[in-house]
């Protein structure tokens, strides 16, 4: 059964922010490997879209357009676009959520749920020797992956943080 789409209007019971189709055609204009059956490709989309609203939760500008009556945290209203510096429509769904989705369903799909690993003990390794080659990590070091690509893409979109407060912009 086809995964439900977000198409801006809020639905109840959307799943994704983007279809195979799209994803498949982002990741052909810049030569990602987003192959393998229907399935797989949907399934690789629906925990991306869920590790991005997972992830992003509470750094996003504005709110969500139906409240807890919409699946998804988008679309929103009250968000300003920092790059273009302009609104974004409540009944749209930016093209750097779609994209974002994209870049995270790619990895999702060469492996499964590596965006989320669970981490032993915290992950906070301190030492680790294999042979020759040893690792550790500094005090303080996070144990997760930093998603770089994903974080620049949607940047544009999050709430703006000074000395720990986190502010919104408003549209005046």
């Amino acid at each position: 059964m086809p995964i439900v789409v977000e198409d801006g209007t809020g639905k109840a019971d959307a799943e994704a922010y983007v279809s195979v189709a799209n994803c498949t055609a982002y990741c052909a204009a810049r030569g990602l490997a987003f192959t393998g059956s229907t399935a797989h490709q949907e399934q690789a989309i629906v925990r991306a879209t869920q590790w991005i609203d997972a992830r992003y939760r509470g750094r996003w500008q504005g709110y969500r357009r139906h409240g807890r009556d919409q699946a998804l945290d988008w679309p929103r209203l009250e968000v300003i676009d920092d790059n273009a510096r302009e609104a974004i429509d409540g009944d749209e769904l930016p093209v750097e959520i779609v994209d974002a989705t994209c870049e995270a369903a790619v990895r999702e799909l060469a492996v499964p749920n590596s965006l989320s690993p669970d981490l032993r003990r915290g992950g906070a390794v301190k030492r680790y020797k294999a042979g020759s080659v040893e690792v550790e990590y500094s005090a303080g070091a996070s144990p997760e992956t930093v998603y770089r690509k994903i974080d620049d893409i949607l940047a544009p979109l999050m709430a703006r943080t000074v000395s720990g407060l986190t502010s919104k912009a408003v549209r005046a």
